[in-house]
């Protein structure tokens, strides 16, 4: 059992020493994979980021005969996480995108946009995009009562000013 360990040592030993040229011969395999899933502009950092991950785990690796196979899994598995945040962020920009309004009110619109941006803010993602005020916090970067605060206030000014224009 010792021997086998002493040459388990010597082997990572000779591994961390080698990582550099073994993941330089690796470089081109790990280029195509990053590229066939996550694309030709990305692939440069993803590979980047699959070196910077295998020298940071590298004594996490239990059989150095499989280095090959593990920094590729690293590589696919960054790869796949640029995918999910492009997703994620595709979806964030289809919620805000425009909905049709079917009977626009153009007097409203006017005076929602003499608001105070972040009043007008709070109020457009509230009213026209559905968001509710502990959402509009995060995307604000407000605190929820500073949101509920800003769409007092507004909803107040958008009052006052259409009694002023009712006859």
């Amino acid at each position: 059992m010792e021997i086998r360990a002493a040459s388990s040592d010597t082997v990572r030993a000779e591994l961390v020493r080698d990582f550099d040229t073994r993941f330089e011969q690796l470089r081109p395999r790990l280029t195509a994979v990053c590229t066939a899933v996550a694309g030709v502009d990305d692939a440069p950092d993803l590979v980047h980021e699959a070196y910077l991950r295998a020298s940071e785990r590298l004594h996490q690796l239990r059989d150095p005969a499989l280095f090959d196979a593990w920094v590729v899994r690293i590589a696919l598995n960054e790869a796949k996480t640029v995918l999910r945040s492009r997703r994620l962020l595709a979806n964030r920009i289809s919620r805000l995108a425009p909905r049709p309004v079917e009977s626009p009110d153009v007097g409203l619109r006017q005076l929602v946009e003499l608001l105070a941006p972040r009043e007008r803010a709070v109020i457009v993602l509230h009213y026209a995009y559905g968001y509710r005020m502990r959402e509009i916090a995060r995307l604000l970067n407000l605190s929820e009562i500073n949101v509920r605060t800003l769409a007092f206030r507004a909803r107040r000014r958008l009052r006052a000013q259409l009694e002023e224009a009712m006859p």
